[in-house]
């Protein structure tokens, strides 16, 4: 997310021609939270389905649970800062801006910004833990050690520029404060690249389940359903992509910045509905009869830990039953 004057504080000044009928007076800020509460309920409320299907299996919480509750809680607090960037008059031309906002919005925008671009660092993290989990191949776990290392820190980079970008700090809102700031192309550049790093992650992380979900021989069928459910972070990665193709007008008009916030708060909460997806499929499941049992080969069954009652050998192929497996799941 880019909120009001995330590059300095030299736009969103009244014009003398505020009244001026021929100037266009649109305000965003009613859309911009309609759209930011729609997707931060949204995605509670599928993270919270996530949170059920897993009591219901009775499965403990794990790290990437505890991250991807953690990301929400960012998008939430940015979701409330931008709030308030609203009632500050964010969504509207710079000529329409109160004179008395210049000084409040600016600040209240490095928060929501901030938070933003936490939610989706902190979402993709949960994701790679959570295949990190289901991986035993090696080289898997090494890219997504790499991915998780290296996304923080280039995200974090982003983040840490919010505060940085000027000195005294002070003059991040306030232009009459003597100092210095980054240029806005420089910093421009550094959010694109942090931009299109993530949704290159997005993409990575989605192909990553079709990876692992290939070595195991269940159905084709099932393997696509869950293959197809864990890729659902291509939409975010979409996102983040869309984020970065807008982000250069942040050096225009404050109304021109509201995409660009709204498209970062999408790409955490679109990110945190793709990481909660697949394991809604305990919903789905649970009701379900006449399961055919799943035919695994034994180095499935070492990797996936499978107790050896559980299992019936028939030639080279193992045979578990739906029920047993559903147990073992369940334990797992």
């Amino acid at each position: 997310m880019a909120a009001f004057r995330l590059l300095g504080p030299r736009q969103a000044r009244p014009d003398d021609n505020a009244s001026d009928s021929s100037l266009r007076h649109d305000d965003l800020g009613p859309l911009l939270n309609a759209v930011f509460w729609t997707l931060t309920s949204l995605s509670f409320f599928i993270m919270a389905l996530r949170l059920y299907c897993k009591y219901l299996r009775g499965r403990y919480l794990w790290w990437d649970d505890y991250v991807l509750m953690a990301s929400w809680v960012a998008l939430c607090v940015s979701a409330a800062t931008t709030t308030v960037c609203v009632a500050l008059d964010y969504g509207k031309h710079g000529y329409d801006i109160r004179p008395e906002n210049l000084p409040k919005m600016p600040f209240v925008a490095v928060f929501a910004g901030f938070f933003s671009v936490l939610s989706a660092s902190w979402s993709k993290t949960s994701f790679a833990l959570t295949l990190l989990r289901l991986s035993s191949e090696r080289w898997m776990r090494v890219v997504l050690w790499f991915i998780m290392v290296t996304l923080n820190a280039i995200m974090g980079a982003a983040m840490l520029t919010m505060w940085t970008k000027c000195r005294p700090f002070a003059k991040i809102w306030d232009e009459s404060v003597d100092g210095w700031c980054i240029p806005a192309s420089k910093i421009i550049t550094l959010y694109q690249w942090s931009a299109g790093y993530s949704g290159t992650i997005d993409i990575v992380l989605a192909l990553c389940p079709w990876i692992i979900l290939s070595k195991l021989t269940t159905t084709r069928r099932e393997k696509f359903g869950v293959a197809i459910a864990m890729s659902m972070g291509v939409i975010a990665g979409v996102a983040s992509f869309t984020k970065m193709v807008k982000l250069p007008q942040l050096a225009g008009d404050p109304v021109d910045t509201v995409a660009v916030t709204i498209w970062g708060g999408a790409e955490g909460a679109l990110t945190i509905i793709a990481a909660s997806i697949p394991v809604l499929r305990a919903l789905i499941r649970r009701n379900k009869r006449d399961i055919p049992p799943a035919e695994l080969s034994p180095n499935d069954l070492h990797r996936l830990r499978v107790p050896a009652s559980f299992v019936t050998s028939e030639g080279s192929a193992c045979r578990i039953e739906h029920g047993d497996l559903q147990r073992w799941e369940e334990k797992y």
